[in-house]
């Protein structure tokens, strides 16, 4: 009897314990949801979002554009706080590869951000489905290095992978405001890691830079057997014994996810400290021409030997790798020049422009102002299907370009080269070809099925005519920047926030203020010096 009590109080006990076990891991739980949720919604309301102007110079009238602006605040408002994350997540990556791979698991993409060259993604774009197999699928997509790429990118709906690093990461980091060090760092890392991961996910990568202008599919002009190759980059021609990281494909196979993999920590662990050239990293790692100081390589992972079967490839030689001074505004106006820009950006009959022919170099800036604001009104208006080509503002081209009088690369910033011409448009040699009509503008007419480029007369472009909405007016305003005189000896015309003579009046009206600059208003202080528009 004793002995049944005892098993009895026993077994009560022990029901007693896991039942209090099993509501301390209730209570637990749903203590852990409500701090995930609150965090969650702290996180939401203090976290940085990304703001898309409700009108914006370039995309307010084109539909596919406005279309993609409203699914990417869509995903924004339903996001989770770090909206940039799910572009950077593997998960990502790999739907990516999936939707853009070629049936040999192929796939081609290029690096962007930190700079200027992330406005001209859209022609490389255009050039990559110029060159593909397969008119509906270029096999390709962006790489961006910081967010402003990956919105340029959602913007114009091209496929587009955020090459980030992990916030745990960062903390690490010593050297951390060093600007140019780390924005070589960030170069570094998007082109090892992805590249890495990529052939992680079984398949191979094609990395381009955008200085590096296609002529035909290079996936085609691979050095034969391709399956050989872990690693096929381009070269130097002679000129240095260094490999050129500028283009180089990637076959995933074992060996090159050892490498890119050991590439890649590298990298991580030592591009952000010393002065270290991507490409000489990897000349070194590959046993080429560089040699690493033992220093950096003992504090790694000891590591097997890499054993990667590489070789240089000149990949038929159907591409152009352009140096230029650094400036993708440079670049991309010598790369047209040589006809080296996309079909769409050189036009053809059937293409639609509009102009004015002004060569007046002697043009006050208030009116050239007055006329530039005019046109571009009327491209986002009443000529909605038409781009626009600058006027010249010279008797000469060859000796006064616009670069030397408009600060063309703040103008870009504002109203997207996608559809605006510089004036020595009209000099190529595939413009040439385009029909020309001069006529006075009427706004009456459409103009809709006309072809080419029609050249109105100055005197009926009307420059009282309404911008389309408030926010148009102030990206006129800080968009038209001048050199009075224009710059000479290949200069181009620049400005600097600090350049007060220039740009410190933008913002504030000089009216009624007696004191200087406002007391010796000047076109050198004041853009618009009449405003008809206003009346």
């Amino acid at each position: 009897m004793t002995t049944l009590r005892k098993v009895t109080r026993y077994t009560s006990r022990l029901h007693c314990t896991m039942i209090l076990l099993i509501i301390v891991i209730l209570l637990s739980f749903i203590s852990f949801r409500l701090y995930e949720k609150n965090n969650e919604q702290y996180l939401t309301s203090h976290s940085s979002q990304i703001i898309i102007p409700e009108s914006l110079p370039s995309s307010s009238t084109n539909s596919k554009d406005k279309k993609l602006i409203d699914q990417v605040s869509e995903e924004i408002s339903i996001s989770n706080p770090n909206s940039f994350s799910r572009y950077a997540s593997d998960n990502h990556l790999r739907s990516l590869l999936r939707q853009q791979a070629n049936s040999r698991n192929q796939v081609i993409a290029t690096i962007v951000g930190g700079d200027s060259y992330s406005l001209f993604i859209w022609d490389w774009y255009e050039r990559m489905f110029e060159v593909s197999n397969n008119t509906n699928n270029c096999h390709c997509f962006v790489i961006a290095m910081d967010e402003i790429a990956v919105i340029l990118a959602v913007k114009q709906g091209i496929p587009v992978y955020y090459s980030t690093f992990p916030f745990n990461h960062q903390l690490k980091w010593i050297n951390t405001i060093e600007v140019r060090q780390h924005s070589l760092y960030r170069v570094g890392h998007a082109k090892f890691d992805t590249s890495a991961r990529i052939v992680q996910m079984g398949y191979s990568i094609m990395l381009s830079e955008l200085d590096v202008f296609w002529k035909e599919n290079l996936l085609n002009y691979l050095k034969q057997p391709s399956d050989v190759y872990d690693l096929q980059i381009s070269h130097h021609y002679g000129a240095h014994p260094r490999v050129n990281i500028g283009l180089f494909y990637v076959r995933s196979s074992k060996a090159s996810i050892a490498f890119f993999s050991y590439v890649a920590e590298f990298w991580m662990r030592h591009g952000k400290g010393g002065y270290l050239s991507d490409q000489r990293v990897l000349d070194a790692l590959l046993n080429n021409y560089d040699r690493i100081d033992k220093t950096y390589l003992k504090a790694m992972k000891p590591s097997t030997p890499l054993l990667l079967n590489w070789t240089t490839c000149d990949f038929g030689n159907h591409f152009s790798h352009f140096m230029t001074d650094g400036s993708a505004f440079v670049l991309f106006n010598q790369a047209a020049k040589v006809g080296k820009r996309s079909k769409k950006f050189h036009g053809d009959k059937k293409s639609k422009y509009f102009t004015v022919q002004v060569n007046n170099g002697n043009m006050s800036i208030s009116q050239r102002n007055l006329l530039v604001r005019a046109l571009l009104i009327l491209q986002h208006t009443k000529l909605q299907n038409r781009t626009l080509i600058l006027p010249a503002f010279s008797s000469d081209l060859t000796i006064t370009p616009i670069v030397y009088q408009l600060d063309i690369k703040k103008f870009f910033l504002y109203w997207s080269e996608e559809r605006i011409r510089l004036p020595d448009y009209l000099l190529l040699n595939s413009t040439k070809s385009i029909p020309s009509t001069f006529l006075p503008y009427s706004s009456k007419k459409t103009y809709t099925d006309v072809n080419g480029i029609l050249n109105f007369t100055l005197d009926s472009i009307p420059l009282n005519v309404p911008a389309p909405y408030p926010q148009f007016e102030v990206f006129v305003r800080d968009s038209l920047l001048w050199c009075s005189p224009p710059t000479v000896g290949g200069v181009w015309c620049s400005h600097h926030p600090r350049d007060y003579g220039v740009t410190m009046e933008i913002l504030f009206s000089c009216r009624g203020d007696p004191y200087p600059p406002c007391a010796n208003k000047t076109e050198r202080n004041e853009q618009f010096l009449e405003r008809p528009y206003e009346h």
